[in-house]
């Protein structure tokens, strides 16, 4: 299949015709069970057979001391709902952008399907422009673990804040050596049996966990290397039901692929006035807060398409608390272009020059690219 192709792909091309359901009025305690049984990461929540959100791990990431008969709508989160004839790449733009892993699809409001990422990324080892493109450009670079003798506790919380669901496990020496996931998360925070007081209560954040991170991590974990494709990636993610693949060169880890990073190569093939932007982990209401971020990036994406044309710029937002002090900010970026795909790392107390100083970095590192590309250009084999 070309990419022209997945471009002509509407939704109801793609879409799970079938889906596990939750219904308002049940209880925490009976969707976590859905969700282990059919080993998935959300559900959506119907008002008779009309939906009216969703319960996913992020639901719980944030949640603590809820009592196992805490009702569904109590804790679903909004998602948006997909028209069957929307386009494929049109429903990918909205789980990014919304956040979520998947979304119902209605049909005069009613539920009759479901799209999830794993929905779409099952196409990218059909799509020409995509299926052999290598793992090094577009996988996540210096990605964060965690080690086998931390706590469960603490590898929620590194998952809360990087917005991840799934972290590799490194021993001293950086070498991989397994992996944890919501669903251990689940198993050790999450259940009727992590705690006993009060009975019948989630413990979330309530108590700190001793369970190590080795005693319960997956393994031997699943990885590729630099070297191979997306395509292969893909069909790894979907034969054994994953989220994430890890990078290996030797026994080091180098790398990360989430379902999200296909997700952006696939948006990055529609044709678009402009770069596509997202934003996450801020957790503000103030619209003037956003204008200005959206002004500071629109300004530096000008500058850096006059190099090379950006297709889509993502932007995790970390924020730390102290007592006392303002807060302090952490963003991580990823911009795409045309040609490649560059990260950047930005801390500091003040968000506005915490995002000036990621985009400035961005933009010297698609400088530095452009000219050592012009260098090669130079130099003229010698015969």
């Amino acid at each position: 299949m070309k990419g022209t192709d997945f471009g002509r792909l509407l939704v109801k091309d793609i879409m799970s015709s079938a889906a596990v359901t939750a219904s308002k009025g049940e209880t925490i305690s009976e969707v976590i069970a859905k969700m282990k049984k059919g080993h998935l990461r959300e559900i959506p929540v119907l008002d008779g057979d009309k939906p009216v959100g969703l319960v996913s791990y992020s639901s719980f990431l944030s949640r603590r001391n809820v009592p196992l008969s805490t009702k569904a709508e109590q804790i679903m989160v909004p998602c948006p709902r997909l028209e069957e004839e929307l386009s494929a790449a049109h429903a990918a733009e909205e789980l990014m952008s919304s956040g979520v892993r998947g979304a119902p699809v209605v049909r005069a409001d009613r539920m009759v399907g479901f799209v999830s990422r794993t929905d779409l990324v099952r196409m990218v080892g059909k799509i020409d422009e995509l299926r052999e493109r290598p793992v090094s450009m577009f996988m996540t670079t210096n990605p964060h673990a965690v080690t086998e003798r931390e706590t469960v506790q603490k590898a929620q919380m590194m998952m809360k804040g990087l917005d991840e669901k799934t972290l590799p496990v490194v021993d001293g020496f950086n070498r991989l050596v397994g992996a944890i996931g919501m669903p251990e998360i689940m198993e050790v925070l999450w259940s009727s049996k992590a705690g006993t007081k009060p009975p019948n209560e989630i413990r979330g954040e309530r108590e700190p966990a001793e369970v190590s991170v080795g005693s319960v991590m997956s393994r031997p974990p699943v990885y590729v290397s630099p070297r191979d494709t997306a395509g292969k990636v893909s069909s790894m993610m979907i034969d054994r039901g994953l989220s994430t693949v890890f990078v290996k060169e030797g026994d080091s880890l180098v790398g990360v692929v989430s379902q999200a990073d296909l997700l952006e190569q696939i948006i990055s093939l529609k044709k678009r006035e402009g770069v596509y932007v997202q934003l996450t982990g801020l957790d503000e209401e103030d619209p003037e807060i956003y204008d200005i971020l959206y002004s500071l990036i629109e300004k530096s994406m000008k500058r850096i398409d006059k190099i090379q044309p950006p297709k889509v710029f993502t932007v995790h937002m970390s924020v730390y608390h102290h007592e006392g002090m303002r807060s302090k900010y952490s963003l991580r970026g990823r911009l795409t272009t045309d040609r490649s795909m560059y990260f950047a790392n930005s801390t500091d107390w003040d968000l506005y020059k915490t995002m000036d100083s990621l985009l400035d970095m961005l933009e010297k590192n698609v400088k530095r690219e452009h000219e050592r590309h012009l260098d090669q250009r130079r130099v003229k084999p010698v015969l």
